[in-house]
């Protein structure tokens, strides 16, 4: 059976590069734990860490890591399939998006929950994996700019 260890003093350490490598270039970065699948022992390990930014494509796992933490900000890495959108408003403080319609169903669910939602808005560079074409995203961005409990906050890209 396959298992994991986790060294504790090796993760300080390279939690602790990271953080000083991004501060010098005054960038801001966030921690994907996807992989730890919402794990309560890893996680308390990671948000022992003093991370701002959590991100994951399990909406099970954002909710876990808000019920040990909620002032850490989550972010709901996949964009939110129609009937998740509630639970996205309530465990996501921002979500990648694509479709102006899941965008206008988040403004509505955030003004039901008295949130502001942040979103990243996903531009297609050539793989058709996800994302807007970008000779729309003027168009795309003029149709969600102003929905109400809605900001716009980056536009991403998926680089594999």
């Amino acid at each position: 059976m396959a298992y994991l260890t986790l060294n504790r003093k090796k993760l300080k350490q390279n939690y602790d590069f990271l953080d000083q490598l991004f501060q010098d270039g005054e960038i801001d970065w966030a921690i994907v734990t996807k992989l730890l699948c919402g794990n309560e022992a890893y996680l308390k390990e990671v948000l022992s860490l003093g991370i701002k930014e959590v991100c994951d494509s399990r909406i099970s796992n954002l909710a876990k890591i808000k019920e040990l933490n909620p002032e850490v900000q989550t972010v709901y890495i996949k964009p939110p399939a129609k009937g998740s959108v509630e639970e996205v408003v309530r465990y996501a403080d921002v979500s990648f998006n694509s479709e102006t319609s899941t965008i206008h169903m988040l403004s509505e669910e955030a003004q039901r929950q008295g949130k502001t939602h942040r979103v990243t808005i996903m531009i297609e560079l050539g793989d058709l994996r996800e994302g807007i074409m970008g000779d729309h995203l003027i168009t795309f961005y003029e149709k969600i700019f102003e929905l109400p409990n809605i900001e716009v906050v980056a536009i991403g890209a998926n680089l594999n």
